[in-house]
């Protein structure tokens, strides 16, 4: 129910006509067989004008291919291979978009040189920054766990702070009907500019210095301007600590550069192995820049017509219409925690929606809780004493408050919950307030600015009685206690602490599963995707979606096109040999 948080080497990388991924470190193609020759080509364009290493295979591979082409997580031939096509047409497309020598080709296709301002160059160094201040932190937490203390604010329990903040939905058109016209438009929204922010000072890793020069002012910068050290004696001579787990964590984590370059006879020194990192991170996100760039330039000149979305939906529709018919099982699948997946809503009497508050138990409370299972299973405790230290355990549980960087009890949480939805009316300021709430204090970071809210069936079923399975995919107290808010008929109701394993969650009944009447004409049905919330809580409508599937489909027949065309006449060289060790 609760998304994974995974904090170790958090890393972005855009895929051709896919949106930016985050890397999972659990989801390693590295071992430590293959960290050798990570810089041997495995695929190389126009004679080594391009190429990708087995360096580069290994980070898409495991921050796209893994996800997309062996959701198993086990590397298989395939997906590799998949992978290596996709880090060469990245590469490609990157060089077509920037190289100087390119200028004549782009103009034959009236592209120009996407070069970044100064406001897309700072956010990459930003992303570069964070990257790393992620990484450091994460060691720093596992040297203040080892020591029995808290993790750092804003880390596990408190969660990340740029997922769980709300996002307001930036709509790209509006739909609306003009008077004067008597006709309904679809129009384009015209983004504001944004002023450049030339405040920012960064360091330059292309500049014309010598690469020791570089090395030592990108390791100098970054500690004393970026890096977000919370108790360094280092760096803050007046820290009385007598151990800093800043500067222990900034040593692991130099000494993790040096192991993965073992066996690569590079210099040991820390400016050095510093700056490799930084470059390496950089060209990352600043080729993720470039094709954001490009992408979104080709959208600004693109316009979606009603035509398009209308055709675009009921192709959708028509799918489902035929997919759900041949199998039975297949909305009842969807419909649980994939609403906004859903175009044809097969059974909208059969389900309801539900937002929730989740705070979880800690790491620490699980392990004693575990602890109390063995000791009853060892007989050393009464079933009675079992339960009893289980409800101890469980009482400690508090909620970690985003804003005020606290935890509160749970009764706290509650009541100004409940303040706070007394003091207004209507079931959009309603549903505001518990939003907010959410984004406070929600362990659930999957729920948080999603597209999707959970649906839950209207009455219980069992569906295999030799196991007494039911068709509820959520935990049994959280779906029936969702239920008993669907029998009150009060959108905007809201439960009392449920527990389940996760946690405890207060749950808010948000409204009934909708149909959409994919047969109708264009206007009609426009104005129905105009009105369709995919989460009550937000303001996505299935219009939105649409128009966001409508522009990426046509935005990957132009790169596809594109680069067909690019690579006309020209080879590309894939050294199987040199990857096959990876599946």
């Amino acid at each position: 129910m609760a998304k994974t948080k995974q904090n170790l080497f958090k890393l972005c990388v855009l895929a051709l006509c896919i949106c930016l991924v985050p890397i999972l470190a659990g989801c390693e193609l590295v071992t430590t067989n293959v960290n050798k020759q990570l810089g041997e080509v495995v695929a190389s364009f126009d004679n080594g004008r391009v190429e990708v290493t087995r360096e580069q295979l290994i980070m898409t591979y495991n921050s796209i291919g893994n996800s997309r082409y062996d959701n198993s997580g086990a590397p298989t031939e395939e997906g590799v291979e998949k992978t290596v096509e996709l880090a060469i047409n990245r590469a490609i497309l990157v060089d077509f978009l920037t190289a100087d020598d390119m200028e004549e080709k782009r103009s034959t296709y009236g592209i120009s040189k996407v070069a970044l301002t100064t406001y897309q160059a700072n956010e990459v160094w930003r992303s570069v920054y964070e990257y790393i201040n992620d990484s450091v932190k994460s060691y720093e937490n596992e040297l203040r766990k080892e020591d029995g203390l808290s993790a750092l604010a804003g880390e596990d329990e408190a969660g990340d702070e740029s997922s769980t903040d709300y996002v307001e939905y930036e709509h790209t058109y509006e739909y609306y009907y003009d008077s004067a016209t008597q006709t309904y438009i679809l129009s384009k929204i015209e983004k504001d500019v944004i002023v450049e922010n030339l405040s920012i000072a960064l360091f330059d890793t292309s500049a014309d210095l010598t690469f020791d020069e570089k090395a030592e002012t990108a390791y100098n910068t970054f500690r004393s301007k970026y890096w977000e050290y919370s108790d360094s004696i280092v760096l803050n001579p007046t820290n009385t600590n007598d151990v800093s787990y800043s500067d222990k964590a900034w040593t692991k984590f130099m000494n993790a550069l040096i192991r993965s370059e073992a066996e690569r006879n590079l210099s040991k020194d820390f400016d050095e192995v510093f700056l490799r990192e930084v470059q390496r991170i950089y060209d990352v996100y600043y080729e993720n820049q470039v094709l954001t760039v490009f992408q979104e330039n080709y959208n600004k000149n693109l316009m979606v017509t009603k035509e398009d979305v209308a055709t675009k939906f009921k192709s959708l529709y028509d799918a489902q219409v035929e997919y759900f018919g041949s199998n039975a099982s297949a909305f009842d699948n969807l419909i649980p925690t994939s609403g906004e997946k859903v175009y044809y809503m097969q059974k909208p009497s059969e389900y309801f929606k539900v937002n929730h508050i989740l705070v979880k138990f800690s790491d620490e409370q699980n392990a004693r809780i575990e602890e109390e299972k063995t000791k009853f299973d060892n007989e050393m405790i009464t079933y009675a004493q079992y339960l009893q230290n289980i409800a101890a355990i469980k009482s400690e549980t508090k909620a970690y408050n985003r804003d005020t960087d606290e935890y509160e009890s749970m009764s706290t949480v509650y009541s100004s919950l409940t303040n706070a939805l007394n003091a207004v009316s209507g079931d959009s300021a309603k549903m505001a307030v518990f939003r907010d709430f959410m984004h406070r204090y929600s362990n659930d970071d999957a729920t948080l600015n999603a597209d999707s809210c959970y649906y839950i069936p209207t009455i219980k079923k069992v569906i295999d009685p030799t196991t007494g399975k039911t068709n509820d995919v959520m935990q049994e107290a959280f779906a029936d206690g969702s239920r008993e808010l669907y029998d009150d008929g009060v959108i905007g109701g809201y439960s009392t602490w449920i527990e389940t394993s996760y946690g405890y969650h207060i749950i808010m009944y948000t409204g009934d599963a909708k149909s959409i009447n994919g047969t109708l004409a264009t206007d009609s049905l426009l104005s129905q995707l105009n009105g369709y919330f995919l989460n009550p809580l937000y303001s996505k409508t299935m219009l939105d979606s649409v128009i966001e599937l409508v522009t990426l489909s046509s935005y990957s027949t132009y790169e596809t096109n594109l680069l067909n065309a690019v690579k006309a006449d020209k080879t590309v060289t894939i050294n199987k040999s040199s990857f096959s060790d990876l599946y």
